[in-house]
């Protein structure tokens, strides 16, 4: 059983993880990721660990979602609940391996965003909760309401940037060259974050600088008055950096 520190360590380390491949893939509520993290792993104390498998990703027809999965894999003995009360124990079944925590938790969103889990909609967390149990992610008859009730008890909503008053650091890295149509990498991601930020915007954070984001920047640039010419310069992201 995981201690109290164990439990905090745990969700300090995935939550940040959770919202930043919120941000970059959507559709799942961070707080529901980390979640099913904590019950699928025991906030990190489970065997699986060592193979940063915290999400019970299993092998599949190894085919899909396979961007954040480099096909490693390990087999251990579990148990399903094909009919309610009734636990078939599957002695050598073949889970994902990853090399970080991180990959693990994309591959999760990836996997979410599949056609195999389609019915599963932008809605409220409870609900699609409930929804990613129908479509077949774990056959426990219990583990909705386990997440649930650990989303509720370490209130993990907070964590959900949707929510409105959400106060969460930008997880990409302050650029130090300016930006402009056109540039790409993760110091766009965190422009493009920002944008929705302090703007209130939805832009899709694909570290792209295309038409929609210049705009957005120049709006920015005029709330700031500051010269409209869809650079981010030091001067432009000083005016983001401190706005509160």
């Amino acid at each position: 059983m995981a201690s109290s520190e164990q439990v905090k360590k745990f969700i300090t380390e995935i939550a940040p993880l959770a919202q930043k491949a919120f941000l970059e893939l959507g559709k799942i509520h961070p707080s529901i990721c980390i979640g099913m993290a904590c019950v699928e792993s025991a906030y990190g104390t489970a065997g699986s660990c060592k193979y940063h498998s915290y999400l019970g990703q299993k092998v599949g027809t190894g085919k899909t979602a396979t961007k954040y999965w480099n096909g490693s894999y390990f087999t251990s003995k579990t148990k399903e609940e094909y009919t309610v009360g009734v636990h078939t124990v599957i002695n050598k079944a073949a889970f994902r391996a990853y090399p970080s925590m991180e990959l693990c938790v994309f591959n999760y969103y990836e996997l979410l965003n599949t056609n195999l889990y389609k019915r599963v909609t932008k809605t409220q967390y409870r609900a699609q909760m409930q929804q990613i149990k129908d479509c077949g992610y774990m056959t426990s008859s219990t583990e909705v309401n386990s997440v649930l009730n650990i989303i509720a008890k370490y209130n993990l909503t907070q964590y959900d940037l949707e929510n409105s008053g959400s106060t969460v650091a930008n997880p990409y890295q302050v650029p130090t060259v300016t930006l402009k149509k056109g540039s790409k990498g993760s110091s766009v991601k965190w422009l493009q974050y920002e944008i929705n930020r302090i703007l209130g915007l939805t832009l899709v954070i694909d570290g792209s600088f295309g038409n929609n984001t210049l705009a957005a920047v120049l709006k920015i640039q005029e709330k700031f008055n500051l010269e409209q010419d869809g650079k981010v310069g030091p001067l432009t992201r000083k005016a983001i950096t401190e706005y509160q």
